[in-house]
């Protein structure tokens, strides 16, 4: 009985554990790094992010939007 008590405290000790929090990027970084740029892309667009709830999406994946929006402007513009 001991053993099957401590193993549901095991068991429900990791299950109340809570995901690693995620470092999202800046726009700056994801500009200055294009592959970093594509690799979250990727994540946001058909990736781990991609099936979120609209307001965790955009937690994610605002400031990748941001980045490939503003290098497409300076691609535009010849800059």
């Amino acid at each position: 009985m001991r053993k099957i008590s401590a193993l549901c405290l095991v068991l429900a000790m990791c299950g109340c554990q809570q995901k690693q929090s995620v470092s999202v990027p800046t726009t700056d970084q994801l500009m200055a790094d294009g592959q970093l740029l594509k690799a979250w892309q990727g994540k946001c667009d058909t990736g781990e992010y991609s099936q979120l709830p609209a307001a965790q999406k955009d937690n994610m994946c605002f400031t990748t939007r941001e980045a490939a929006r503003s290098l497409a402007v300076k691609k535009m513009n010849g800059l």
